[in-house]
């Protein structure tokens, strides 16, 4: 018998004696892991219990304003929008960004860094549960409260941001508030920051060293994987017009990309090549005959999401393996 399985039956004696019903879903090493972290783990399910139903009561109350909005074809709609919800989004926007820091410095930074800081790590060492069970278990634990958590979240939000996306942030859906905040992107984000606070706590061996590390990452990822990365993963669509209609018209529902000219050997320059000119005339008599726009339309929004969370997911699942094959092989 282990000593994990030895802790659990004793305490579910204890229970017994005591007349109440012993757990039933957790046991062994699941049900201590769950016992060491339960305060971090509670605390991040209540917290997104929260915020899931405030972020769906505001979709409720959205979606009826937007419906008797667009019945009597208010013509500022995206002006009066912005004055009723602007700031809401903007906090829950906030929060989101927030939801992958947390799993990193709260959850994967003192996972290991804590054993080893106060020492439990010595004690796991020298019982029967190996100290591969015993860091799989952990980070397994962690990463499924991480998936539920982000995943939950991600879903109220997307479900508050759909109906109006073409009104917050103008309509602007690849910006980090965006892009970064729905559909599976925050999900891949939570695991990588969880996969990387692990990963530097067993590094380290200080838990506030490891956290402020984590965070450290946290900021310079949101600048590394600014918005420019992210829309490399599709290719942008085109639309031309001979520089007698002016700029092409941006579809609706979509963002633009970038704005050439072209001249009359098919090459690109700048946007501002034939911005000062007062007439096409004076453009072509500079070579330029036509306006590129350069877009992407918000039918290719899920796919670029998908290919940026699996690059993200990729990553932490790298770095969660790794974590676990250093912890197994080298002293703890």
């Amino acid at each position: 018998m282990t000593s994990a399985d030895a802790a659990s039956r004793s305490t579910e004696s204890a229970e017994n004696e005591g007349g109440k019903e012993p757990p039933r879903i957790l046991r062994g090493l699941p049900w201590l892991v769950w016992r060491q972290h339960r305060v971090a783990f509670v605390t991040c399910l209540l917290l997104t219990a929260a915020g899931c139903v405030h972020m769906l009561w505001q979709r409720g109350t959205m979606t009826g304003f937007l419906d008797r909005a667009r019945a009597t074809a208010t013509v500022e709609l995206a002006e009066v929008f912005d004055q009723k919800y602007g700031e809401p989004f903007q906090n829950a926007t906030w929060l989101m960004s927030m939801v992958p820091v947390v799993a990193g410095v709260f959850l994967g930074a003192p996972l290991i860094a804590g054993d080893r800081e106060r020492g439990t790590v010595q004690l796991v060492t020298t019982q029967s549960v190996t100290r591969g069970r015993w860091l799989a278990v952990k980070l397994g634990m962690a990463a499924l409260v991480t998936v539920v958590c982000s995943a939950a979240l991600s879903a109220a939000f997307t479900s508050w941001w759909e109906p109006a996306h073409d009104l917050v942030n103008a309509g602007e859906w690849s910006g980090d508030n965006v892009f970064d905040n729905t559909g599976p992107v925050p999900v891949a984000l939570a695991l990588l920051h969880l996969a990387v606070g692990a990963a530097l706590g067993l590094f380290v061996r200080r838990t506030l060293v490891a956290m402020g590390l984590t965070l450290g990452f946290s900021f310079a990822w949101g600048i590394l994987m600014y918005g420019p990365f992210r829309v490399g993963f599709a290719q942008p669509r085109v639309l031309v017009n001979p520089v007698e209609e002016g700029q092409p018209v941006l579809p609706e529902g979509a963002v633009r990309h970038d704005n050439w000219t072209v001249d009359a050997q098919g090459g690109l320059h700048g946007f501002g090549t034939c911005f000062n000119e007062r007439t096409p005339a004076d453009c072509r008599a500079k070579g330029i005959v036509a306006e590129r726009l350069e877009y992407f339309g918000y039918d290719q929004m899920p796919g670029m999401q998908w290919t940026y969370a699996a690059f993200v997911l990729a990553a932490a699942v790298a770095l969660l393996a790794l974590t676990l094959w250093w912890g197994r092989r080298r002293p703890l």
